[in-house]
């Protein structure tokens, strides 16, 4: 038998519970591995690309299972945050459990833990530490522009240049980046494949799992990893991931010098305004509602007018603006706008369209740190 609290085991298995994905119907991916030894209970979930460890604190011998999802759930639903004590029993044969906790009981058959496969079992070729959240900032500044059908771009890419940390993704039609300051690192993983080789791309669905498991988190993180895995460490969890098997595209040569003509806006304001102007409906002839609906921005006297069109009619508002120089309206994907205002925060940011290729516009806010990247469209 092995005594945990509750409330930390269901905290261990609400960070891990939602690993297996779409992979549930592989009974062995159904089930977590459990494994105790020096007082510690190790709880792993597993897709087979990602993998996600939570450790806890218990008392009990050493053993080595893998107890289904239910389990898991049963815990989670007797958590009230109290000082309650569980308890799992293992029978002599190591098929049978009984999870325990006040007066509720659960008894399911197990699995062997030794067939639990782990992805993150291998040595790393290299490292370095930086800040939870100073991850989870990075990859949210990316997250919505990461493309969602194309392999090599389908996630975020993540690589240090002398000065900084970075991280930038791109659907084709928009680009995300962002900088930290350049963490020490140990190895080299910029050089591992080939000489053009220029970082790890971590696929999306691991991004979205690193930002939901550490969202919150100040305490530090060691990353390391291989040309195959990389592996995001902290004090009582540890995600594992394959990574994209592709070099991703050179993004800095999208991100050209902004032109003369430039628009600054505050940016609250602006994401106002686009949420009025989208009362107005737009339609696909499929009856469906358009996700890809272009906002004109035009600098008039009183400021920017903003235009979108509807199916039988058209909208428009104005928000304050400063002008430098002069230029054709801006067109843009409202939600590109959107998620872009919502990575970048700030209060006011700059509209311009690229010197060389005015089809791209620079978007710039106040903070150095990130900049973005959005591809004009027709009105």
């Amino acid at each position: 038998m092995i005594k945990f609290s509750v409330a930390a085991f269901a905290e261990a298995a609400k960070a891990i519970r939602n690993i297996p994905g779409g992979s549930r119907n592989i009974e062995i991916l159904d089930h977590a591995r459990i494994e105790v030894a020096k007082k510690k209970l190790t709880l792993t979930m597993s897709d087979m690309d990602i993998e996600a460890r939570a450790t806890i604190d218990c008392e009990g011998a050493a053993l080595l299972s893998a107890v289904p999802r239910a389990v898991l759930e049963f815990f989670i639903a007797r958590d009230g945050g109290g000082d309650d004590t569980g308890t799992l029993d293992f029978d002599a044969e190591m098929k049978m459990v009984v999870a325990r906790c006040g007066k509720g009981r659960l008894t399911t058959p197990v699995l062997p833990g030794a067939d639990f496969f782990l992805i993150g079992a291998g040595a790393q070729d290299w490292s370095f530490s930086i800040r939870a959240n100073e991850l989870v900032d990075l990859l949210r500044t990316c997250v919505n522009a990461m493309d969602e059908t194309r392999h090599f771009i389908q996630g975020v890419l993540l690589h240090i240049t002398d000065a900084e940390l970075r991280a930038a993704a791109t659907d084709g039609h928009r680009v995300h980046a962002v900088g930290i300051d350049a963490p020490e690192l140990t190895g080299d993983f910029r050089k591992m494949r080939d000489e053009d080789y220029r970082g790890i791309t971590i696929p999306d669905r691991t991004v979205k799992e690193l930002i939901r498991i550490f969202d919150g988190d100040e305490s530090e993180v060691t990353i390391s990893g291989t040309g195959a895995i990389v592996t995001v460490e902290g004090e009582a969890i540890r995600v594992t991931s394959k990574l994209i098997d592709g070099t991703f595209p050179d993004y800095n040569r999208l991100m050209q010098d902004p032109g003369g003509f430039r628009i600054r806006v505050p940016a609250k304001a602006l994401d106002s305004a686009i949420g009025r102007l989208l009362v107005l409906p737009r339609k696909d002839g499929k009856g469906k509602a358009e996700t890809s609906r272009p906002i004109r921005m035009t600098p008039v006297d009183g400021g920017l007018r903003l235009e979108i069109k509807g199916n039988d009619a058209d909208a428009e508002d104005l928000v304050d603006c400063e002008v430098e120089g002069t230029g054709e309206p801006i067109v843009v994907n409202y939600r590109y706008i959107r998620d872009a205002l919502a990575a970048a925060g700030g209060s006011k940011i700059i509209f311009a369209p690229c010197a060389e290729n005015p089809v791209g516009v620079r978007m710039l806010p106040d903070s150095e740190r990130s900049s973005f990247l959005l591809m004009q469209m027709r009105y």
